[in-house]
């Protein structure tokens, strides 16, 4: 898969001889950005949860509507927010075990062309 060759450009160690730059190392980009999605998504589910559970508590405590339509409704929302924790709880493993496969320092270079490919939508 093409994202895969282009993965492990930006995991690679540094080899033995070359210049100076290319054997001084830096913080690998990628993991950065695994961090900071990891980040946002806890961020974005968590307001999402928050939000989706005053609207449930507003439905279910019959401050809005009522009836065996907005009980329903209730159900499903509180389905929704169980369904989001549930994701994340399987998004989380993935991100984390991508962190750890990849290297904490790359070369200059290897970042370069990270941020390179990143630019144009890998």
């Amino acid at each position: 898969m093409a994202y895969e060759k282009k993965r492990t450009r930006y995991g690679g160690s540094c080899m033995s001889g070359g210049s100076a730059q290319e054997q001084a190392t830096v913080p690998n980009p990628a993991i950065t950005d695994l961090r900071n999605l990891k980040s946002r998504l806890h961020g974005e589910l968590g307001t999402l949860d928050d939000t989706l559970k005053k609207t449930s508590s507003d439905m279910g405590g019959k401050k809005v509507w009522v009836g065996k339509a907005a009980d329903a409704w209730t159900k499903e929302i509180d389905g929704r927010r169980s369904r989001i924790r549930t994701l994340l709880g399987k998004l989380e493993p993935i991100i984390d075990a991508e962190i750890k496969r990849l290297p904490e320092k790359v070369t200059p270079s290897e970042a370069k062309l990270y941020n390179q490919d990143k630019m144009r939508g890998m």
